[in-house]
């Protein structure tokens, strides 16, 4: 009996010592990538290949989580003249000037909402830091809706664990925006968290559909 007893407690102290050893929180410590910062129920989602979209009001987050390097984020990202071949609505979007790493760009949007065609014009100041950064505002346009925008897209390389390669992008788009005077807000905020999301999962199929095109070194190309 005194055997057993003593087997339990070597065995119970094992146990305690295996679970402190890789509890979730010790591994939060040793590992704290972009994704591990994130509540459980939004990493599953990204995990699961989701677009992500939170707030309300006219205040969000959207992110998604793309297999791909952080270069081929950052070019598709500022891809600008070829934003409308894969941004839904999007009908047009060019630079009008350049100073360094700040631009000026014009966009056109045409959208169905309910029974009315709405096309509207925005320009947008954008600030890049390089590979990593585009804080955007918008400066002018005849734009039906939006009174003004403000805010930024960041990518961040994720690693599958500690000391490994990142092998994929954490990107994520923080927006503010005011409709203007007299447009129904409840209408406008909806209309633009679903545009949002739309426009999330768009960019993560563009990069996507680019970096399976980035052949790799001393690839045989077919």
């Amino acid at each position: 009996m005194l055997h057993v007893l003593r087997a339990c407690l070597v065995a119970g102290s094992i146990c305690i010592i295996h679970a402190i050893a890789f509890s979730p929180l010790t591994s939060a410590k040793l590992f704290n990538s972009p994704i591990d910062q994130l509540p459980v129920s939004e990493r599953v989602s990204l995990k699961n290949g989701n677009s992500l979209v939170t707030g309300g009001q006219g205040k969000y987050t959207a992110r998604v989580l793309v297999t791909a390097s952080p270069n081929t984020a950052w070019d598709v990202l500022t891809d600008y003249v070829n934003l409308s071949k894969f941004v839904p609505n999007m009908i047009s979007s060019q630079i009008i000037s350049t100073n360094g790493n700040k631009k000026i760009v014009e966009q056109i949007d045409k959208r169905q909402v309910f029974v009315t065609t709405i096309k509207s014009r925005v320009r947008l100041a954008i600030t890049e830091t390089a590979k990593s950064r585009i804080d955007f505002q918008t400066i002018g346009g005849d734009s039906q809706g939006i009174e003004s925008m403000v805010g930024y897209w960041k990518i961040e390389p994720v690693a599958p664990y500690s000391g490994a390669k990142s092998n994929q992008v954490l990107i994520t788009q923080v927006v503010e925006v005011k409709p203007k005077s007299g447009t129904p807000k409840g209408i406008f905020y909806d209309v633009f968290k679903n545009s949002l999301d739309k426009t999330m999962k768009a960019t993560k199929k563009e990069v996507s559909r680019r970096n399976q095109s980035v052949s790799l070194p001393g690839e045989k190309q077919g």
